[in-house]
C-alpha cells in the first residue's frame, strides 16, 4: 500500500457550483513515506481564474493547458490503489469529486487528512499547512502552488509515519477513460498578447474586465473625459474590451471573442486614449 498526496488550486470555494480546479498535483509515497513519483498540471477551467493574488496563476499560463476532462483518466490512475492524503482533505476531495461528477463519474473520496491528524502528532501547533510544517521543521517553499503544497504535505505525512504506520480507506475507483497528456506547469507560457489593430473615436463603447492596476472608476473617468462610453456588458457594438489580463477567460472575454471584439490591455488602452486626445 502507498499514499497519493493531492493538492488543488481553485477559482474559489463553491465546488459544486461555478468554481473549478485550475491546478492539481499528486505526490506518490510508499508505505514508509518515501517519495516515489509526482505529477502536476495546470488546468484550463473555461472561466476566469478567481483570486489570482492567492494562487498566482495567470490566464496565459492556462491558455493551452488541458481541461479536467482531458486529465481525468490520468489522474484517476494515479490515485487508484493508494490511500488519498491531503491537508484539509475535505476541501480537495470536494473539488475533485465535483470535477469527476461533471464527467458522470460518481466517486466518494475519503482518506487521511494531515490537518485533522495534527493534534495527535503536533500538539499545540496551528492547523494551517504552514503552521504544521513549521512545527515539524519542514520548509514550505511556495505556498498555494499545488505541487509545492503536495510535496510539503507528503513530508508532513512522512513525519507522522515515524511514529508508526497509518492506514486509511482505499477509494474504489471506476475505470475512467483518457490517455496521459503532457503536464503543463507554471511559467511555461510562451504566448504573448498581440496588440489589436484598433483605434478609438468619440462615442465608442468600451467595457472593462478584471482587477486593474488602477481602480476601475479611474479608468471609467478617463474614458468619459475622452468622449468614450463605458458600460458593464459586452455587445456586438462594443469597440474594445479592456482587460487586466488579455488572456482572461471571464464571461465578458468569452463574449468579446465570440463577437470578435478586440481585447486590449490596460497599457494599450492608455495609449489608445492618448492617441484619441491628441
Amino acid at each position: 500500500m502507498g499514499y497519493a498526496v493531492v493538492d488543488v488550486e481553485t477559482t474559489g470555494f463553491a465546488a459544486g457550483r461555478a468554481d473549478r480546479v485550475v491546478e492539481v498535483a499528486v505526490v506518490e509515497l510508499d508505505a514508509a513515506g518515501r517519495r516515489t513519483g509526482e505529477w502536476c498540471t495546470l488546468l484550463n477551467p473555461g472561466r476566469d481564474l478567481g483570486p489570482r493574488h492567492v494562487h498566482r496563476i495567470s490566464a496565459a499560463d492556462v491558455w493551452d493547458a488541458p481541461t479536467f476532462a482531458g486529465v481525468a483518466g490520468a489522474l484517476a490512475r494515479r490515485l487508484a490503489g493508494r490511500v488519498l492524503v491531503a491537508h484539509n482533505l475535505a476541501f480537495d476531495a470536494r473539488f475533485l469529486a465535483a470535477e469527476f461528477a461533471r464527467l458522470g463519474v460518481d466517486v466518494a473520496l475519503d482518506g487521511l487528512c494531515t490537518m485533522l491528524l495534527a493534534p495527535r502528532f503536533l500538539p499545540g501547533a496551528g492547523r494551517s499547512l504552514r503552521a504544521c510544517c513549521a512545527a515539524a521543521g519542514i520548509d514550505l517553499a511556495d505556498a498555494h502552488s499545488a505541487l509545492h503544497d503536495a510535496r510539503a504535505t507528503g513530508q508532513l505525512l512522512a513525519h507522522y509515519l515515524r511514529h508508526g504506520p497509518l492506514t486509511g480507506p482505499l477509494v474504489p475507483w471506476p475505470r475512467v477513460a483518457g490517455d496521459d497528456v503532457p503536464e503543463v506547469r507554471r511559467g511555461h507560457a510562451v504566448v504573448a498578447a498581440e496588440r489589436p489593430d484598433v483605434a478609438l473615436r468619440p462615442g465608442d463603447v468600451v467595457v472593462f474586465t478584471g482587477q486593474m492596476a488602477e481602480p476601475r472608476d479611474v479608468w471609467e473617468s478617463r474614458a468619459h473625459a475622452a468622449g468614450l462610453v463605458s458600460q458593464g456588458w459586452v455587445t456586438r457594438s462594443t469597440r474594445v474590451l479592456v482587460a487586466a489580463d488579455p488572456f482572461t477567460l471571464s464571461g465578458k472575454a468569452r463574449r468579446a471573442r465570440a463577437y470578435r471584439v478586440p481585447i486590449v490591455s490596460e497599457e494599450d488602452f492608455h495609449d489608445l486614449v492618448g492617441a484619441l486626445q491628441r
